[in-house]
């Protein structure tokens, strides 16, 4: 592994491990400018997030064995193991109260085509900035009221982060909830994608350099 001495690194930017690239140069760790809205690396989120998912599906796995209720380990061809989880108390549009209680691991119908490589997307209990500002329930809004409610994300988030991390905040929020909602809303997820790539385009536009010199 390569190793070199690691920079202390100003506000505003992060270390960037060193390497080794494909051709076995060595790439020095050095400070890159920070492009993120929340605090920590992605990837130490991501791994805390996901162990804490783990956690709890072993967790509703045990009790429900001891509730005496069906736990399958594995499932058939076209089914996949969708884990135990607690659910939490709430009430339905009709009025009816429906209490917390055990939900035990059973095996589902298996959506999409698997690749091999499937990407695990996980939101933060924080991240609710897009519906904060307007952008939910997006299959009845206009064009306009969603990249209304989009762009007042990227404003809000620009005044303390700057233009960068808050334009790659808001593309890379709305890629993650296209892939959440591909499968189970593809409707709602062709809107989402849409929506990311006008964001997309305008954030080439809006980082492009303003030409001040005007032709006489």
């Amino acid at each position: 592994m390569a190793v070199t001495r690691k920079p202390s690194c100003p506000s505003g930017h992060v270390l960037r491990e060193s390497y080794r690239s494909t051709s076995g140069k060595l790439v020095r760790a050095r400070c890159i400018r920070k492009t993120g809205v929340f605090r920590g690396k992605a990837s130490e989120k991501m791994e805390q997030m996901r162990n804490k998912i783990l956690l709890k599906a072993k967790m509703a796995s045990h009790m429900s064995r001891r509730a005496g209720l069906p736990t399958p380990s594995k499932c058939s061809k076209g089914l996949t193991l969708r884990a135990g989880y607690t659910r939490r108390s709430y009430n339905r549009k009709t009025g009816k109260h429906v209490h917390r209680g055990l939900v035990p691991p059973v095996c589902i119908k298996t959506r999409g085509k698997k690749t091999g490589k499937e990407k695990v997307i996980i939101f933060l209990k924080t991240d609710h900035l897009l519906s904060q500002h307007g952008y939910y329930n997006v299959q009845e809004k206009s064009h306009e009221e969603r990249h209304n409610a989009l762009h007042s994300v990227i404003k809000d988030l620009e005044k303390e982060h700057g233009l960068m991390p808050a334009w790659n905040y808001v593309i890379k929020a709305l890629n993650a909830r296209y892939l959440v909602n591909r499968n189970t809303n593809p409707k709602i997820a062709r809107i989402m994608k849409a929506d990311q790539r006008q964001i997309s385009k305008e954030y080439k536009l809006a980082k492009q350099p303003v030409n001040t010199h005007s032709k006489q």
